[in-house]
C-alpha cells in the first residue's frame, strides 16, 4: 500500500521548511529532511520514527545523523514536494542508493521544550484470540438479518463492523 504523508510539524525552517514531522495514513511518524531543491520540486528524506526515538531526538539524548543512519524500521524513503507537504507520496530508496550528501551532519542534536508536542498518539493495536475473530466473523454473518429486524420493527440494533 502507498504511504502519503501529511504535514505534522516544522522543526527547522529557513526560507523553506528544512526539517519536518509528518505522518501518514497509518500515524505512522516520519522525520523529512530537505535534501535537495530543483526548479520544479523540493525533495525530502524520510524515515520513519516511534515517538519514543522522536522524544529522545527533541531531549537531545539522539542524534539527527543516528535516526537516518539507523532507522527503527530499516526503510528510507524520499518525497517530491510542491508546495505544502500535504498528500504527498513516499518512494521508497534503497540504503545503497542514499547519497552521502542526503544524510545529515554527525553530532547534529535538537532540543524541543515541549517533547510531547509534536507526537502523534497512535491507538493500540489490539489483539483478538482466535475464537474473539471466529465471534466476530459470525455475527457479522448476521448483519443483513439484524438491519431487516431493525427495518421491520423500529429495533435499534448497532453493528460496528470498523
Amino acid at each position: 500500500m502507498q504511504r502519503v504523508i501529511q504535514h505534522q510539524a516544522t522543526l527547522i525552517d529557513y526560507d523553506s521548511p528544512q526539517l519536518v514531522v509528518a505522518y501518514d495514513q497509518f500515524n505512522v511518524q516520519y522525520l523529512c529532511l530537505f535534501v535537495e531543491c530543483t526548479e520544479t520540486v523540493d525533495k525530502f528524506l524520510c524515515v520513519p520514527v516511534s515517538a519514543l526515538r522522536l522524544k529522545a531526538f527533541y531531549q537531545e539524548l539522539v542524534s539527527l545523523r543516528e535516526i537516518y543512519e539507523n532507522p527503527e524500521s530499516d526503510e528510507w524513503f524520499y518525497a517530491d514536494v510542491v508546495g505544502e507537504i500535504e498528500n504527498i507520496r513516499l518512494i521508497p530508496i534503497a540504503r545503497e542508493s542514499l547519497s552521502e550528501d542526503w544524510l545529515p551532519e554527525p553530532e547534529f542534536y535538537f532540543k524541543k521544550m515541549k517533547a510531547q508536542d509534536s507526537v502523534v498518539e497512535s491507538s493500540p493495536i489490539h489483539q483478538f484470540s482466535k475464537q474473539q475473530i471466529q465471534d466476530l466473523l459470525d455475527l457479522l454473518k448476521y448483519k443483513p438479518l439484524l438491519e431487516l429486524l431493525n427495518q421491520q420493527h423500529s429495533l435499534t440494533v448497532s453493528i460496528n463492523t470498523s
